[in-house]
């Protein structure tokens, strides 16, 4: 046994590994012999080990310790076993641990002692965690565009046909009352689709000079769907914030982070409070600026209504955590975690823009721009039958000579004829093998002349995706917005060929 034990020692003195060799008979089995490195990096001494047998074993995580003990009493009749579990390091924080044991006989064969090895694998399970996530949210992403694609073909029937029943209908009506109300519904349900998949897209959006006082009240419209009714979400944005420069949707998305990590230490609910004001690059009270310059803080914190969480932090929020940091980083900002008590609050700063002359605000209503140049050839290329008929309406109402394909290879055919053909109308996510940003190169190779208007119900821009010149439209869209995307392409002069 003191072979042994010096054996044990000689190795995790080099190696940073927990080892242990016991009775075959012995039920809590866990290792004695921890190195120093190991030991330092749980908050304990090698000693502690040693002279607390029952140390290793207290520190397993309670949903993982009847799993362990199942493979120790099984060792008998398997002869060894492996498992992994979660450790519970001196300052609460995670571990895990991968542990193999292996079963000795004695010079007559009989059962004598186990003899194990546990092994730190955190980092490894960290990145086999964040895998597993990327491929979830992956699938997620395109689930979602899929159906958001899907959704928004509907709304634009729907929008198009409640569209013109407010202008058909007297303003004093219940009816037009009635319309009115299901038509900003729709348009409501738009705005949701719209963020559901900037959240969706795996790209890093590019970043736009924003007011963070919009983006809380867009953030509020999805947490509330994620957090659920137990949770009250208020937003307060102070007045006369400064307007920052970063990515709306990724902005977005580290928000609802931060609510969603927020949310686990209010198991009963509560109340969460957004509150967003401007720091100088010296601070104020109550805030420290480790941006360097003037910054904007957003404070996250929550009230919860029944007892706070008690849990040890566990790698699925310090792996959220690291996404915001992240996120906020890339804009030149900072992720301040809050204390314990909630006091200061979890705040992001963000540096305050060097202009504001950029603000990604909508374009203005302006008249001349609802309206597009009259006689016009236009090729609607769309796949689904409803959205191609109102489109084809609706280009028709507005002076245009339509022609319609309901594929990639049928406007081919069409461009390949003599017809005069002045715009390409082109959805981009179509069946058949050809999307429309092939359609349209293909077009301007035909037609060097002609001018490309791409629709979609993705939250894509054509001018991003294979350098295919051209404007782009959002579905679901109104009159107004169609008008404005035929003024600004049409106005155009002629394009080069791709």
């Amino acid at each position: 046994m003191t072979d042994n034990a010096e054996w044990l020692s000689l190795i995790t003195a080099t190696v940073p590994v927990a080892l242990y060799t016991a009775d075959a008979d012995a039920r809590l089995v866990g290792p004695r012999v921890v190195s120093e490195a190991m030991a330092q990096s749980l908050g304990y001494r090698p000693a502690d080990f040693v002279d607390d047998p029952g140390l290793w074993m207290s520190r397993i995580h309670p949903a993982d310790l009847p799993g362990l003990l199942a493979c120790v009493d099984a060792i008998v009749t398997s002869g060894s076993f492996a498992a992994d579990y979660r450790w519970l390091a001196a300052d609460g924080s995670e571990r895990v641990f991968a542990e193999q044991a292996v079963l000795v006989g004695d010079q007559r064969g009989r059962p004598s002692r186990v003899q194990g090895i546990a092994l730190d694998i955190t980092e490894r399970a960290s990145m086999r965690r964040q895998f597993g996530q990327a491929q979830r949210m992956a699938a997620v992403g395109r689930i979602t565009s899929t159906v958001a694609h899907e959704l928004n073909n509907l709304l634009t029937v729907i929008m198009w046909n409640l569209d013109l029943m407010t202008r058909s209908l007297d303003g004093t009506s219940k009816d037009f009352d009635r319309a009115h109300i299901a038509l900003s519904a729709a348009l409501n349900g738009t705005s949701l689709l719209t963020q559901l998949m900037g959240f969706a897209r795996t790209d890093r959006v590019a970043s736009h000079v924003i007011e963070v006082g919009g983006i809380l009240t867009r953030a509020t419209q999805v947490l509330r769907f994620v957090l659920g009714a137990d949770i009250a979400v208020e937003t307060k944005a102070a007045a006369g914030l400064w307007p920052v420069e970063t990515s709306p949707d990724q902005l977005e998305l580290a928000l609802v982070n931060l609510a969603i990590h927020a949310r686990q230490e209010m198991p009963e609910g509560g109340r969460l409070v957004i509150e967003a004001s401007n720091v100088p690059a010296r601070g104020h009270a109550g805030y420290e600026n480790s941006v360097g310059r003037d910054a904007v803080a957003i404070a996250v914190s929550g009230a919860a209504s029944g007892p706070v969480s008690t849990l040890p932090p566990e790698g699925g929020r310090n792996e959220t955590l690291a996404m915001v940091r992240s996120v906020i980083e890339a804009s030149g900002g900072r992720l301040v975690l809050g204390g314990p008590d909630g006091t200061p609050p979890t705040r992001l700063l963000l540096p305050r823009a060097i202009t504001a002359g950029s603000l990604a605000t909508p374009p203005a209503d302006r008249a001349e721009e609802s309206k597009a140049r009259a006689a016009c050839t236009v090729l609607v290329v769309e796949d689904d039958p409803d959205v191609r008929n109102i489109t084809v309406t609706r280009l028709g109402e507005l002076g245009h000579h339509v022609l319609e394909a309901e594929n990639a290879k049928a406007a081919l055919d069409i461009l390949g004829r003599g017809n005069a053909i002045d715009l390409l109308f082109t959805d981009i996510a179509m069946p058949g093998g050809m999307n429309g940003l092939e359609l349209a190169r293909r077009a301007l190779q035909l037609r060097p002349g002609i001018r490309v208007l791409f629709v979609s119900g993705y939250t894509s821009s054509a001018n991003t995706e294979g350098s295919t010149p051209g404007e782009f439209l959002q579905k679901p869209y109104r009159q107004e917005d169609l008008g404005r995307a035929l003024h600004r392409v049409l106005r155009r002069g002629t394009i080069a060929a791709a």
